[in-house]
């Protein structure tokens, strides 16, 4: 068995592929802390219990737990809010509880993988559509037109950063009895009022079934919660076994994430905006970059030769990205993803680009 264990082991790293983990210490541009969150102490922790001790169906539940919902429900424009451990945990939990077998889940290929898994441990069937491609959607929207229909996108995509044509696909649902679902990962906390979304951004939050906003990137935190009707809320604390069976985030992480949706965050998603302007401005081959241009994430198109060499040069210059190889990207569509913080300074952006652009 280890061996063929070892076997796939080898296989990756012939092809160049093989992950492992290390510890950087130098310049941030490849994690999700876009606005510098990640370094926030924590004010106030007057609780002595440090533990949830529990699942919140039997032990872990707490007033805090209660308030920080009804906060989420308010700031993020939603009728009702139930919190997660994670992003992949609340997409696990939505998925396998609400699909049945008679449900469509029609889903952009280049969606997160915790939905993909999400949807495989679920009894409906799914079918992907190419990415942003409403051409591709609206045809299995046509072949499974008398069947109950669910869309399932991202607002901002980590892997190519590149926005969901969120208006245009509330457009098509006065067209198509479908019911859109959207994770918003990477918009939350950098888009919107109070940092609400990408989708309250655009005044779009009542006509999604359900939005997925995560604390573990942009706010600086751990946890995620799923915003929507207080009947989906209901529905997922009686049947989403990921919530039900997991033992609740702690005392700390709750209090935590209450303390910085309290923050007044407009200033740091000013410099962001400005941040990402520099760098965009400066970058001097623009065919390189498939980002939307007001994306924190920005994706960068190399030969494989060359993302080595970005990749390994940075690194010993203390700046710290990160080469997306397949199968996370699809094979040919590798490439450098930057994100771009708030706290970043112009010589910090200006050292990176002449690495990159050298």
């Amino acid at each position: 068995m280890l061996n063929r264990l070892q076997d796939r082991l080898n296989k990756r790293l012939e092809e160049g592929t093989l992950r492992s983990l290390s510890v950087f210490h130098g310049i941030d541009f490849y994690s999700n802390d876009y606005l510098g969150l990640s370094t926030y102490t924590l004010q106030d922790f007057p609780s002595e219990r440090f533990a949830s001790t529990g699942s919140r169906l039997i032990g872990g539940n707490s007033e805090n737990f209660m308030d920080l919902e009804q906060k989420c429900a308010t700031i993020f424009r939603s009728e009702a809010a139930l919190v997660f451990n994670s992003g992949y945990v609340a997409n696990l939990g939505l998925c396998s509880a609400l699909f049945q077998k008679e449900d469509i889940v029609l889903y952009d290929e280049e969606i997160h993988a915790s939905i993909k898994d999400g949807l495989r441990l679920s009894v409906g069937k799914h079918y992907r559509f190419k990415h942003n491609d409403l051409q591709d959607l609206e045809r299995l929207l046509n072949k499974f037109k008398t069947q109950k229909i669910f869309v399932y996108v991202e607002s901002l995509y980590s892997m190519s950063g590149t926005f969901s044509p969120l208006a245009k696909l509330v457009e098509l649902k006065s067209v198509y009895p479908f019911e859109l679902i959207v994770d918003e990962a990477h918009s939350g906390g950098v888009f919107g009022d109070d940092g609400a979304g990408y989708a309250v951004s655009l005044d779009l939050q009542h006509h999604l079934f359900a939005r997925i906003m995560t604390f573990g990137k942009a706010f600086g935190a751990q946890g995620a919660v799923v915003l929507g009707s207080k009947i989906l809320i209901d529905y997922l604390v009686n049947f989403a076994r990921p919530f039900i069976y997991t033992t609740a985030l702690s005392p700390y992480d709750v209090l935590r994430i209450k303390e910085i949706l309290d923050l007044n965050l407009n200033n740091q998603r000013k410099q962001l905006a400005e941040n990402l302007n520099y760098f965009r401005s400066h970058f001097k081959d623009e065919s390189r970059l498939i980002s939307d241009a007001q994306s924190p994430i920005q994706m960068l198109r190399f030969s494989s030769d060359q993302l080595l060499s970005i990749e390994s040069s940075a690194s010993v210059r203390g700046f710290g990205i990160k080469v997306i190889w397949s199968p996370t990207v699809k094979k040919g569509e590798e490439g450098i993803r930057i994100s771009i913080h708030s706290t970043h300074t112009s010589e910090q952006i200006n050292g990176l680009l002449n690495i990159i652009c050298s």
